[in-house]
């Protein structure tokens, strides 16, 4: 057994350096969300400005802007057009991730690592390059740019989060449950149905929550692959802020931070974000 030398701190020692700790990581912590929080809740409030331009500290509080987002028919459209996609994209990504999910976590085959590698891939690669990638492939195939198009390039990047999800629900699933099921006459796909999806339905809500917040306000891939005659509302609200400070494009942001929080809590409501959020 090794020798302990030096002398160990008195206990009120001991409790000075224990406060001290937490209150460092107390301060990193709260200084850590201040940086992450500061420039959204920056654009929140230029959003209820009362003046013609977007300015902090608003200049007056009006709700105008937020009125004029439906007066304009380019913006409603585009909304549109992203929720929909948004869906598409989320709906293809829930059966291909989970699908993807099974032999990652239940079966052991040479290349498994690289394949989840490669499924994570578009969580690491810059959307950039990814949107440049994509374009490249498409003009390759000779296929036109189209809503399609888009829907199945938005499906690439927004499928991670259903994989991780569900594959974490999956390995914490008892097998024993799937034996039950089976020693009393059910079949593959009956277990499957009746044992094994209810029990991942949290990883895979949490994953389509995931997956459509991303997809709806994804915009670099959008811009590469949507065609001239597809507008997204992130395309659209790129191309407002481009040659003016109009204080719509802040009303859309905030309308697009609200959407976010909503589904991250309907998510949680529905299936329990937390129990994902603990794996």
């Amino acid at each position: 057994m090794p020798e302990v030398t030096g002398a160990l701190p008195s206990p009120a020692r001991a409790r000075v350096g224990h406060a001290a700790f937490w209150v460092a990581m107390w301060a990193l912590g709260v200084a850590g969300l201040a940086y992450l929080l500061l420039p959204t809740l920056i654009i929140i409030l230029a959003s209820f400005t009362a003046s013609d331009y977007i300015a902090f500290p608003p200049r007056g509080l009006s709700l105008r802007w937020f009125a004029r987002l439906w007066e304009l028919e380019a913006v409603r459209v585009a909304a549109w057009r992203s929720a929909w996609i948004a869906i598409a994209a989320t709906a293809l990504a829930v059966v291909l991730g989970v699908a993807a999910a099974f032999p990652l976590v239940r079966s052991r085959f040479p290349g498994r690592e690289a394949l989840n590698a490669f499924l994570m891939s578009p969580l690491i690669l810059p959307s950039l390059v990814y949107g440049l990638a994509g374009l490249m492939f498409v003009s390759a195939l000779g296929v036109p740019l189209s809503i399609p198009v888009l829907i199945l390039s938005h499906v690439a990047i927004v499928v991670p989060y259903v994989v991780r999800t569900t594959a974490a629900s999956l390995a914490l699933l008892d097998p024993a449950l799937e034996d039950a099921a089976r020693s009393l006459g059910a079949d593959a796909w009956r277990t499957f149905t009746w044992i094994v999806l209810p029990n991942l339905l949290p990883g895979i809500g949490t994953g389509a929550a995931f997956a459509f917040i991303s997809s709806f306000d994804n915009l670099t891939v959008s811009l590469f692959l949507a065609g001239p005659r597809v507008e997204t509302l992130p395309v659209r609200l790129f191309a407002m802020i481009q040659f003016d400070l109009d204080p719509t494009a802040a009303a859309i942001s905030t309308a697009l931070v609200l959407l976010a929080l909503g589904v991250v809590l309907l998510a949680h409501w529905a299936v329990g974000l937390s129990r994902v959020v603990k794996v």
